[in-house]
C-alpha cells in the first residue's frame, strides 16, 4: 500500500532586522515562503503549489507583505520637520514656532533654520498683530483678522 497526499509547510527563506510598523521599533523578522508539497508515507517530496511570501515579526508576530522590509522610518528630524509644518498649516504663527523649539530646549540657530525650511518663502503678514503666516491660512490665530 502506498500512501500519497499533500501538506502546507511555511519555510523560512530568510531573517533579520526590519522596522515593524505594528511596533513601530526595530524587530527581528522571518521572511517565510507558504506552499504545498507532494508527500509520499507523509515525507515532503517537492513543492506542487506556491501560494505566497511574507514577512513575520517576531516580537509581535504580525504578517506583511515582503515589501515591508524596503521601508525606511523618517528620520528625528524628519519628524521634527514634519511636525512644525503640520502646526504653520494649521494656523501657528512662524513666530510662535520658532519659540515653541526654543522652549523645547533647540539651539536658537536651529530652531530657526527648521522653522525657515519648513515654512518655505511665500508668508503672509496680519496687519493687526504683525504675525507671520505660511501661505493658505487665511485668518490669524491670534485675532482673527485676515491676511
Amino acid at each position: 500500500m502506498i500512501i500519497w497526499g499533500s501538506r502546507g509547510r511555511e519555510i523560512e527563506q530568510a531573517s533579520g532586522q526590519f522596522h515593524c510598523p505594528q511596533c513601530e521599533s526595530e524587530q527581528r523578522y522571518q521572511h517565510l515562503r507558504v506552499a504545498t508539497y507532494f508527500t509520499l508515507y507523509f515525507i515532503p517530496l517537492f513543492e506542487t503549489e506556491h501560494h505566497g511570501d511574507y514577512i513575520k515579526c517576531g516580537q509581535c508576530n504580525g504578517q506583511f507583505k515582503p515589501a515591508v522590509l524596503e521601508y525606511k522610518p523618517p528620520s528625528q528630524a524628519e519628524r521634527v520637520l514634519h511636525s512644525i509644518r503640520a502646526d504653520l498649516e494649521n494656523g501657528t504663527p512662524v513666530q510662535m514656532a520658532r519659540t515653541k523649539l526654543l522652549n523645547a530646549g533647540v539651539e536658537a540657530a536651529v530652531a530657526e533654520k527648521l522653522v525657515s525650511v519648513a515654512a518655505g518663502d511665500k508668508q503672509a503678514r496680519c496687519g493687526a498683530c504683525d504675525l507671520s503666516f505660511v501661505e493658505g491660512v487665511v485668518r490669524c490665530s491670534m485675532c482673527g483678522g485676515s491676511l
